[in-house]
């Protein structure tokens, strides 16, 4: 048990990102842009985005067959995001139901944020401020990652050897196993704190329709 959870701590721990309280909700607030009349049978939605223009996705989904060694067909989901707006605010004519859009993540190039949306048959407002994604990381966050794989290692042998120690009455085994196993377990709960403490960021955005 005592090794798993090292394991556990020592694989973890890099990949941990700091959550950091939602953006505030944005303000109901219609940009100033025309909005001509839907043909029948079409809503509009106006697209608009706090932080500034930004090009937005409609995002469709995909599927691919797999098929297994016994011949059973699966299908894989996948997102297939394609540019409904080069940049905000936009107006956008479409049925009425539900819609896919996807929106960049501010610092993590490539991410995409998907929100569903209803389209109503009068026009409505989709108000969005984006998630933030920050890493600003440096030597405390690479000591960590040094700490938890040292020490780690060091906790492992300290967990194997120990037992055999005790097991065959070796004092200088033992002794090792002890000390190996101690030191090993704070620099793998230094290496976990520093990794945390000098973490990325994520604030998540925030939207508002109306």
């Amino acid at each position: 048990m005592v090794a798993a959870a090292l394991a556990a701590g020592v694989a973890g721990g890099p990949a941990c990102v700091k959550q950091l309280p939602p953006a505030p909700t944005p303000q109901a607030v219609a940009p100033a842009i025309a909005t001509p009349a839907p043909a029948d049978g079409q809503g509009s939605l106006i697209v608009d985005v706090t932080d500034g223009p930004t090009p937005v996705q409609r995002v469709h989904m995909g599927s691919q067959p797999i098929t297994d060694a016994q011949g059973r067909v699966s299908y894989r989901l996948f997102e297939q995001p394609q540019e409904m707006c080069p940049a905000s605010p936009c107006v956008v004519a479409m049925p009425p139901g539900n819609v896919m859009l996807g929106f960049p993540v501010i610092g993590d190039r490539g991410a995409l944020e998907v929100e569903l949306v209803h389209v109503d048959a009068t026009p409505t407002v989709y108000r969005r401020t984006l998630s933030v994604y920050t890493d600003n990381t440096g030597a405390l966050r690479k000591l960590g990652i040094v700490g938890t794989s040292v020490g780690g290692t060091a906790a492992l042998t300290g967990v194997v050897l120990l037992p055999i120690g005790l097991a065959k009455d070796i004092d200088g085994l033992t002794v090792a196993g002890g000390v190996t196993l101690g030191v090993g377990a704070l620099l793998t709960a230094f290496g976990i704190w520093a990794i945390r403490k000098d973490a990325p960021t994520f604030k998540p955005g925030a939207s508002i329709h109306f």
